[in-house]
């Protein structure tokens, strides 16, 4: 959308002299303003709009202007004001640190008239005049712009050494089950192949042990996923035990636990017996057997520990939104489900903090930054951990809605609350009530940018004691890839 124009009338370095703004200048001064700018006459309606780039400096002489910003959906309204001498497009004239965008919209109500300057003629009149004042602005403004960034950049290590702190956590146990499993299967293997080199067993035991091993590994294939009660376990075991003890088997007892819990039973044993007596090798093919048995639940175990890892590496690639563009269709329900993930070891299971989800069926997918929003999910989420833990109950919870024209997550921690006198003040940055050492200030300003301002979205707060929700809104409207709404 091109800037919007109005009709164009004389400047009068006397009417300019009126406004506060220009009531120090000099008579040639004024002139010199007069003759690079003109004055604009706005019927009711749009002058400038957000998003579009920045325009020549505006400063009202008479009229009444109201700015006004998109979020969630809604143009909000920031302010009104009919006083002579508000002004905007001033600091992108000759600061352009940050400033190339409008980031407001502004419409006037009545017919309202406004002195108008480019911002190139604009910003060498002010450098004419007050060089150092403008390298000191250009200065202040690049700091704050780089205090920012190295204050962002900070924010984000800390929050990749709790992800991988969390992730080494996670990724422990399967891996320490690997090795554990591949260090017992190498034994069994060499249980398995000993008596084979070693020609223990004729032709008619190994046709036997062919056949039972076929069997066995699609029994367990088949009771895989069917645990047995310990009461069913140990009536199996008596029974597996005693069956084996009948037919001369030694370590009867030992073998049964191992039987059993491959899913196999008295029935199935009673099948393979050639015959109606065992014969002479039976005993050692049941050796042979139970090391067969292990190998395959070791097997299982490596399997069972190499999924484990293999979802924790996908968990986080969906949490980093690794391999995917930034800006792509994205399930709210799957990311929070993924952020969640992250945190384990510190929430839910095994831990002091409980963890409810409730999450909303046939929400769409949206637009969006998915590895920011999960971001955004972490911060507020730590908020809420570090609110808990002096509370006596904890509890999280997480819900997902659709609301109107938007979905709506809600995180809510049973902590003490956020006091009233600061609660207005949580989202600006470097605002902390952490001791000193424990918080940079950044984490919920960062997550109300990513909402905001990238999102077109909604953060609002509602807090007393045991009962504190962060409520993030995010329209359904598609938004633009560089953050604006449409």
């Amino acid at each position: 959308m091109t800037d919007v124009g109005g009709d164009q009338q004389q400047c009068s370095p006397e009417e300019l002299k009126a406004l506060f703004l220009f009531e120090s200048l000099t008579d040639e001064q004024l002139a010199q303003l007069c003759r690079a700018g003109h004055i604009e006459v706005f019927a009711p309606g749009s002058v400038i709009v957000e998003g579009d780039p920045v325009t020549p400096l505006r400063v009202l002489v008479d009229g009444d202007l109201v700015l006004t910003k998109w979020a969630g959906g809604r143009e909000l309204e920031l302010s009104r004001t009919s006083q002579p001498g508000a002004f905007f497009g001033a600091r992108s004239a000759f600061s352009p640190v940050g400033h190339d965008h409008n980031r407001f919209s502004v419409r006037v109500t009545r017919r309202s008239r406004f002195f108008v300057m480019p911002a190139e003629e604009f910003g060498a009149f002010v450098k004419s005049l007050f060089p150092m004042a403008v390298y000191l602005i250009d200065g202040l403004a690049e700091t704050a712009e780089k205090q920012h960034r190295v204050a962002d950049e900070r924010d984000r290590m800390l929050a990749l050494g709790q992800l991988s702190a969390a992730l080494t956590h996670e990724l422990n146990n399967p891996v320490a089950a690997v090795v554990r499993a591949a260090t017992d299967l190498r034994g069994r293997l060499d249980a398995l192949t000993v008596p084979l080199v070693d020609s223990e067993f004729d032709s008619a035991a190994l046709t036997f042990l062919a056949a039972a091993q076929t069997d066995l590994v699609a029994r367990m294939a088949a009771a895989s996923g069917q645990p047995l009660s310990a009461m069913q376990a140990s009536d199996l075991e008596d029974e597996v035990g005693e069956w084996l003890s009948s037919q001369g088997v030694a370590d009867a007892w030992d073998m049964a636990p191992t039987f059993v819990e491959a899913g196999l039973d008295s029935r199935w044993l009673e099948r393979l017996l050639p015959g109606d007596q065992p014969p002479s090798w039976f005993a050692s093919a049941m050796k042979w057997l139970r090391h067969r048995v292990e190998a395959e639940l070791l097997t299982h175990q490596i399997h069972d520990a190499a999924q484990r890892i293999s979802g924790l590496v996908t968990d986080v690639k969906q949490y980093t939104q690794l391999n995917s563009a930034p800006f792509q269709l994205a399930d709210v329900n799957a990311l929070l489900t993924s952020t969640l993930r992250m945190f384990a070891g510190r929430i839910g299971a095994g831990t002091s903090v409980e963890v409810i989800t409730d999450f909303g069926p046939s929400i769409p997918e949206l637009l969006c930054y998915p590895a920011e929003l999960n971001q955004a999910w972490t911060h507020i989420i730590e908020n809420a951990i570090a609110a808990m833990r002096p509370a006596d109950r904890r509890m999280l919870t997480v819900r997902s809605r659709l609301d109107d024209d938007a979905v709506r997550i809600e995180i809510s921690d049973t902590g003490s609350g956020i006091p009233a006198d600061v609660r207005g003040r949580i989202f600006e940055p470097f605002f902390t009530t952490k001791p000193l050492g424990e918080g940079t200030g950044l984490g919920l300003h960062l997550a109300w940018r990513i909402v905001v301002n990238r999102h077109g979205g909604e953060l609002l707060v509602t807090s007393r004691p045991r009962d504190t929700t962060f409520v993030v809104r995010l329209p359904l409207r598609p938004a633009t890839e560089d953050g604006e709404g449409p």
